[in-house]
């Protein structure tokens, strides 16, 4: 199904024209059929070869804008109505303005009331739209001369149409559909009823949806379309959904339907602006103007960035902030007017949702950061001009890379969701995908701190592994991945050093660790505690230090011993008849000559060890004697 959208001048004939080649008159308002004008949406639908064409009639009244706006956004082509008579008018320029800003490429103008005119007037008349159509994209449309009331060349923009139509490039269905609402009522034994063009993908009957921005999950209780109810319907379809678990009161144009946490929407964003040459004045920091996205309308404020303002016929970035929240996605079109004036200021283009900044200098407000980012850096220069401009300009694969340098890391599912391609660029490591920008950042942050931490510890193995992948906040499974791929570090019994990275005592450090060796000799059996230790003028990086050696070991209770008295007390425990059969601390205490705490000490770290077993108040032996 195809969307044709109308515009015009009012009084030039759309409705007329629209009634005359479906049948279907889309005024459907008791006031608008009464006065012969329409006020607010009108739809109609007819068939042509190259298939369904569902209609949406726009008002032409210059204080109709808005309802215009709501209309135009959703379109595949437009049919632009011209009276002969009247030719070229204030709404003509002014739709046309709209159409172009919105990027609509494709369209066939229909020259209405050719009978009320000469041939000679006609004729001037179509040179006169060619010429102003000329720089904009509907450039070169086909111009058909018609009479809705004598039904002259009907058939011929008929086909004219069909041929468009034809042409149109087919629009993949992106399983994530989206359906501004433009229309809510209720009928009698059915409830609630919302219409709107579904674009991007199906919905279907039973189905669980949200409105947003309301935050309300609903479901599908039936779909129609062209009056008659579909199981399903389809991308580019004029839709009326019967909701449930929504009342009509909670709903209101402007709000969309999609399904449930797909389709976030923004209060702030950062976007390309191109302002008409007509516009009334320029845009300026701080001014408040009104946005139009989808079928919405909300009053936004401005913030120029690099600018003191956008002049007419100039274009730029900027800063919105909107007063209600709207969903975008990238390259979504968006119409400014002004807030008093109603008239057209331009339009612009959805880049990204934005940070909050101050000044032209762009720097950040407060602490957020852009999602992902590392913790430990400072965000003032994520925001610039020239970055902005690179992005609203990409496309493709190009696009892709700079999406994936925003955040630390991706999973292919969130890139997936964006509908764009996986550059060959990107960092595969399992199902998470790194930038190389951002790759080479992680690496040189992780190499640079654990040299410093070897400067600060030259006694430490090194840097706790768990403590690294929780500060720069990537998921175990990515950071594993990424230590794969740096050749320069090492990972052992769970801290991270680099490669080759040895424990070494300098000439003074090894006299003192000898005097340490021999002071715990001296009370074999009676540990000292590591507190008592660093009292006596041993550091405690002495201490660890000799740990990673191997020369000293740290018991649970932290206390210090040495391997060869673990060793003498195992051999003991192995060797005599009173240990064999099981044994309480106390035979342990009594047998070395030392306190229940200090025997506690060396039971628990043999227990640790699984040298022996502890059922109740009684131990066992496990394993034989060390051996070197």
């Amino acid at each position: 199904m195809f969307i044709m959208g109308t515009a015009g001048h009012i009084d030039h004939g759309k409705t007329t024209l629209i009634t005359a080649l479906t049948g279907i008159n889309p005024d459907r308002l008791q006031e608008e059929q009464f006065r012969g004008m329409t006020l607010d949406l009108g739809f109609a639908w007819f068939t042509l070869p190259a298939g369904n064409i569902g209609i949406v009639d726009v008002p032409g009244h210059h204080r109709l804008v808005k309802n215009m706006l709501a209309g135009i956004g959703q379109l595949d082509f437009v049919l632009l109505i011209i009276a002969a008579d009247d030719g070229w008018m204030p709404q003509t320029q002014e739709h046309v303005d709209i159409l172009h800003l919105y990027g609509v490429r494709h369209g066939v103008v229909a020259l209405t009331k050719v009978d009320l005119v000469e041939k000679d007037w006609l004729q001037l008349v179509q040179i006169d739209i060619q010429e102003r159509l000329a720089p904009t994209t509907l450039a070169d449309s086909p111009i058909i001369p018609v009479s809705a009331v004598s039904g002259y060349n009907l058939e011929t923009l008929k086909q004219a149409l069909d041929t468009l139509a034809s042409t149109l490039p087919a629009k993949p269905d992106l399983n994530d559909p989206l359906l501004w609402i433009d229309r809510v009522f209720t009928i009698k034994g059915a409830g609630t009823i919302i219409t709107g063009t579904l674009k991007d993908g199906q919905l279907e009957a039973g189905q669980e949806i949200m409105i947003e921005p309301l935050g309300r999950r609903a479901r599908v209780r039936g779909l129609q379309t062209q009056t008659k109810t579909v199981p399903r319907g389809l991308p580019q379809s004029r839709l009326a959904v019967n909701l449930t678990g929504v009342e009509k009161d909670e709903l209101a144009r402007g709000m969309y339907l999609c399904l449930p946490q797909k389709r976030p929407h923004y209060s702030l964003i950062n976007a390309f602006i191109q302002l008409l040459e007509s516009a009334p004045s320029a845009l300026k920091n701080g001014q408040r103007v009104k946005l139009y996205v989808g079928t919405q309308e909300t009053l936004t404020g401005i913030r120029v960035l690099g600018a003191a303002e956008i002049g007419p016929g100039q274009n730029g970035y900027v800063q919105l902030e909107l007063e209600n929240p709207a969903h975008f996605s990238f390259g979504d079109r968006f119409i400014l007017r002004h807030s008093e004036q109603q008239k057209t200021l331009g339009g612009g283009q959805f880049i990204e949702k934005g940070i909050p900044v101050r000044g032209t200098d762009m720097r950040l407000v407060g602490p957020r950061r852009l999602d992902h980012l590392f913790p430990f850096e400072k965000p003032e220069g994520y925001l610039d001009l020239k970055r902005l401009e690179q992005k609203h300009c990409a496309r493709g694969e190009d696009l892709s890379l700079l999406v994936a340098e925003e955040r630390t890391f991706w999973t292919s599912t969130q890139f997936a969701a964006k509908g764009l391609p996986i550059p060959s660029g990107l960092l595969q490591l399992d199902n998470f995908l790194m930038a190389p920008k951002q790759f080479l950042k992680l690496r040189k942050y992780l190499e640079d701190t654990i040299e410093m931490f070897h400067k600060e510890n030259p006694l430490a193995p090194g840097l706790s592994k768990e403590t690294l992948r929780a500060a720069i906040g990537v998921p175990s499974r990515l950071f594993d991945q990424v230590l794969r791929q740096i050749p320069s570090l090492q990972e052992k019994e769970g801290a991270l050093s680099k490669k080759n990275h040895k424990v070494r005592l300098s000439a003074a450090q090894e006299k003192e660790l000898a005097r340490l060796l021999n002071l715990v000799e001296e009370t074999a059996f009676e540990p000292p505690a590591l507190s008592v230790l660093e009292a006596q003028g041993f550091s405690r990086q002495l201490i660890f230090g000799g740990s990673h050696l191997g020369r000293l070991v740290l018991l649970p209770t932290e206390q210090v011993t040495t391997p060869k008295i673990l060793d003498r007390a195992w051999t003991i425990l192995w060797e005599e008849e009173a240990f064999q059969k099981g044994f309480e601390l106390t035979v342990f205490r009594d047998r070395f000559k030392t306190s229940r705490k200090h025997a506690l000490a060396f039971l628990e770290y043999f227990d640790a060890q699984g040298l022996t077993i502890r059922k109740g108040d009684v131990r066992f032996l496990s394993k034989p004697p060390f051996t070197d």
